[in-house]
């Protein structure tokens, strides 16, 4: 009995894995589809990695909180070296009221935050600067655009960054390697050059 509870278990694990690979495939799209300003081909080739949350919930009432679980895609995520499942908490206390969801992208410009996560985790704090959606928007050409920020970050809801702050927000890895196989990897895999096509 206990030898069939690990294999049913095994299975099912597997399998969320591979729902929240092509539910992150999804989500880029929609996302960076919606961020019509955005340098997406710069995004993408420049990048040391890409965080893809599928869904973010944000719930306030004075004191307020979020959380969700996606992917991190190290190096191009046409060709990854590695995709590691991560999660996304935090809490604010200031006026805010509401219930939020959306998915979320976040492009990471520097190796140190992706050793931070991979060693156990990391906390958004001024001491990172973030860039939140629409950059971009003042560039008659993307080739003016020069990347100055830590992170930047797309939200698919255009109202999930007002009076939002990420300062506090912790993003930690677990420990598992998804595989780098298989439809949902595929579908991760086309997801930017469905981008870039467009």
């Amino acid at each position: 009995m206990k030898f069939l509870f690990s294999i049913l278990l095994f299975f099912s694990i597997g399998f969320a894995s591979e729902e929240l690979v092509l539910d992150s495939a999804n989500s880029f799209i929609t996302t960076m589809r919606g961020a019509r300003n955005a340098p997406i081909k710069e995004l993408i080739e420049q990048s040391k990695a890409t965080i893809i949350f599928p869904s973010v919930k944000k719930v306030g009432f004075v004191v307020g909180g979020m959380g969700g679980d996606g992917i991190m895609v190290v190096g191009n995520i046409n060709s990854p070296s590695e995709i590691l499942p991560v999660s996304i908490s935090g809490g604010s206390i200031g006026i805010q009221l509401g219930y939020e969801d959306s998915s979320l992208v976040l492009f990471i410009f520097k190796d140190s935050i992706i050793h931070d996560i991979k060693d156990a985790k990391i906390t958004l704090d001024t001491k990172l600067s973030v860039a939140f959606g629409d950059i971009g928007r003042n560039y008659s050409k993307v080739s003016d655009f020069k990347f100055s920020s830590d992170i930047y970050a797309y939200a698919a809801n255009d109202g999930f960054f007002a009076g939002a702050s990420f300062g506090g927000a912790v993003i930690s890895a677990r420990e598992e390697i998804l595989k780098q196989s298989g439809y949902a990897y595929e579908q991760l895999i086309a997801s930017a050059s469905k981008l870039l096509g467009d």
